[in-house]
């Protein structure tokens, strides 16, 4: 069994620590609020007093905290994880990133010696919880299958995309993908109550048509907003600010789809929905004649 440690344990770096802890894993973990610790804890983790001290415990370090902000502050400095990880120690980046940080960070990496995977997640907090995310990979593929123990704990695939960075690049596609379908689904329904039909048949129907998996998982949240939220809407409009930045870096100046639904982002956030989840982007009101009220408001 491994030595692994999680730098930064909300709903989905704690997922991934009870998984790993459930296989037999040795796991360390490290979060800047102690209280998210205590359950682990219990279940057997040992509690690391900086993400050094965790990184220093560990083969396999996983980072799963908010931001570029956040990132940055467990990664540098002498209570870091550079500072503290072994020479020999596999360094996981698992937060949604900037491309330009992850860039710093793999650089950073090489140069210490150290071997680096950016390695966003997908599968919200329902994979993190059953163990059953996709690893969005970047970096040495010839590494990944001495971790696939690790990997088994914690996901049900792993995919790799190409060198560092690449892994954060697909996951800044793929969300910029998923909010305009969510962001699409929104206006069709409007649409659809605005011209006489009920949302509440139409949904299901659209469900039907292309859209896969998006749609599904967008009408649900329509229909039944999780609580607590599967994907915040104020961490929804940074990933689409990071996608935005990136595309703009590329070069890649046409994107309105991108562009429009960064900005119903932006109205949400202003709006005091930074904390709901990301289906509360664009808020459905149906009722009247068609149906029973139903809003997501």
């Amino acid at each position: 069994m491994a030595k692994v440690a999680v730098v930064g344990v909300g709903i989905m770096g704690g997922g991934m620590a009870e998984n790993l802890l459930r296989h037999g894993h040795e796991v360390v973990v490290w979060n800047r609020s102690p209280r998210r610790v205590e359950g682990l804890a219990a279940a057997g983790a040992v509690i690391a007093a900086t993400p050094a001290e965790a990184a220093a415990r560990a083969d396999v370090v996983f980072e799963v905290t908010a931001d570029d902000a956040s990132s940055r502050q467990v990664w540098q400095g002498p209570d870091g994880i550079l500072a503290g990880a072994r020479e020999d120690a596999v360094l996981v980046a698992s937060a949604t990133l900037s491309v330009g940080w992850v860039e710093e960070l793999a650089a950073a990496c090489e140069r210490q010696g150290a071997v680096f995977f950016d390695m966003p997640l997908t599968g919200g907090a329902a994979g993190a919880r059953t163990g059953n995310l996709v690893l969005l990979a970047g970096g040495d593929a010839s590494r990944l299958p001495g971790l696939q123990e690790v990997f088994d704990a914690i996901a049900k695939e792993v995919k790799h995309f190409g060198p560092a960075g690449a892994g954060t690049r697909f996951k800044l596609v793929l969300n910029a993908l998923q909010a305009v379908h969510l962001a699409g689904l929104g206006e069709a329904l409007r649409l659809a109550e605005a011209v006489g039909l009920d949302p509440l048949q139409v949904g299901p129907a659209l469900v039907e048509r292309p859209g896969g998996v998006v749609t599904r998982l967008a009408w649900d949240s329509y229909l039944s907003p999780p609580e607590p939220a599967n994907f915040q809407v104020e961490w929804a409009h940074k990933d689409l600010t990071y996608a935005a930045r990136m595309a703009g870096e590329a070069g890649e100046d046409r994107h309105p789809l991108l562009d429009g639904v960064l900005a119903q982002f932006d109205a949400a956030l202003a709006a005091g929905r930074g904390q709901r989840d990301w289906s509360a982007v664009n808020p459905v009101h149906s009722g009247g004649a068609a149906g029973p009220r139903h809003s997501v408001e």
